[in-house]
């Protein structure tokens, strides 16, 4: 099978000028060179996306699962052509069609997942889990409208919704749903992958959760919503504003079905790959990237308890092994802290387990000041 990839990819390879001409006369009835810079972008996107599923995917015995609410992949183009060994080839054969590769590169939308630090942290170390050829994925949510981005009107400053969604897109929607339930309501994911790509190596997948009823049409004026309509609002943006107690319940009901979803997915792969969950700590390292995705660790050992038959004690002992942290701050106000009572009406099914842990820990460790 690795070798019949490889072959595949080797055949787009030694054609790459032919499929580029051939996609641009298939999709816009054009020769590459009658194409806009845009039009020649869409053909570059399917000529890699063709390489990247000829791509041998990195397999192994154990796996790391990078869960984060921000990727700050940046744009995917160039670094995809690099990756695949083909960016010189493909700028000689741009420029001899008149274009310049540097201003098809500027017609990519950049995917507004992620912000700062944490996200370029995340991006990173995706990339270098797949270049290292380690088994690897990413798991977080797929933000329609991002963070935001400013724009001056009338000499003010101004923040508005960063659309970055296309048709044609690095996104690939799969069949895979998982329902995820809260205390009020229950909704339905939907799952897109990003291929991501090691230098000279194989591909590992961001996994990126999503709703289906969500509606970019309810942002109004600037990015003004309502925080209250949950399945029409959640993936809607990175960090929406939390200064009222409407935004900090959708701040929990994001980074809830977050992690609901990752910790089905882990499950659904170990089984698929028919490994012991007892031993789960064997196949599968969870690292959390930072305060968002902690609610892992008490979902987890609810479906453990609930679902597999196993006790809380060996719920938690399994859990303990998996899971890692990266701690970014120690700031206060990056630390994330929650009224029990919204966790009570957002994700009751978990209180019961964050207590527990807590009079745990609590037990642990005798001095109030640690």
């Amino acid at each position: 099978m690795a070798l019949q990839a490889t072959l595949q990819r080797n055949v787009i390879e030694d054609h790459l000028e032919d499929e580029l001409e051939s996609f641009a006369k298939e999709m816009f009835g054009k020769t590459l060179t009658e194409c806009t810079d845009k039009e020649v972008y869409y053909c570059l996107l399917y000529i890699v996306k063709g390489m990247t599923k000829a791509t041998t995917p990195i397999a192994g015995p154990k796996k790391v699962y990078y869960i984060s609410a921000e990727f700050l992949i940046g744009k995917l183009l160039s670094n995809n052509l690099i990756n695949l060994g083909i960016y010189e080839k493909v700028q000689g054969i741009l420029a001899a069609k008149g274009k310049d590769i540097t201003k098809i590169e500027e017609c990519e939308p950049e995917p507004s997942l992620g912000n700062g630090g944490l996200g370029r942290l995340a991006a990173c170390f995706l990339d270098s889990i797949a270049t290292l050829g380690l088994p690897g994925d990413g798991i977080g949510l797929n933000y329609h409208l991002g963070l935001f981005k400013q724009e001056f009107k009338d000499r003010l400053q101004n923040a508005v919704k960063n659309e970055w969604i296309e048709k044609d897109s690095w996104l690939d929607k799969t069949d895979i749903t998982f329902d995820v339930s809260f205390g009020d309501r229950k909704v339905t994911s939907r799952l897109y992958d990003i291929d991501v790509l090691g230098y000279d190596n194989g591909v590992n997948k961001l996994h990126l959760f999503d709703v289906e009823t969500v509606d970019e049409s309810i942002v109004k004026e600037g990015i003004s919503f309502d925080k209250e309509e949950i399945e029409k609002n959640l993936t809607l943006f990175l960090y929406p504003d939390d200064s009222d107690e409407a935004g900090n319940l959708l701040r929990i009901y994001q980074e809830y079905f977050m992690v609901s979803n990752a910790a089905q997915l882990i499950l659904w792969e170990m089984k698929e790959r028919h490994y012991d969950l007892r031993k789960m700590y064997e196949h599968a390292v969870i690292q959390i990237n930072d305060t968002h995705p902690s609610m892992v660790i008490p979902e987890l050992i609810r479906i453990l308890v609930d679902d597999k038959a196993f006790t809380l004690d060996e719920a938690i002992e399994v859990v303990k092994k998996t899971c890692a942290y990266t701690n970014h701050t120690i700031l206060a106000e990056a630390l994330e802290k929650w009224p029990l009572a919204y966790l009570e009406k957002v994700v009751p099914q978990l209180v019961p387990i964050i207590k527990e842990l807590d009079k745990r820990v609590r037990a642990q460790y005798k001095d109030e000041k640690v």
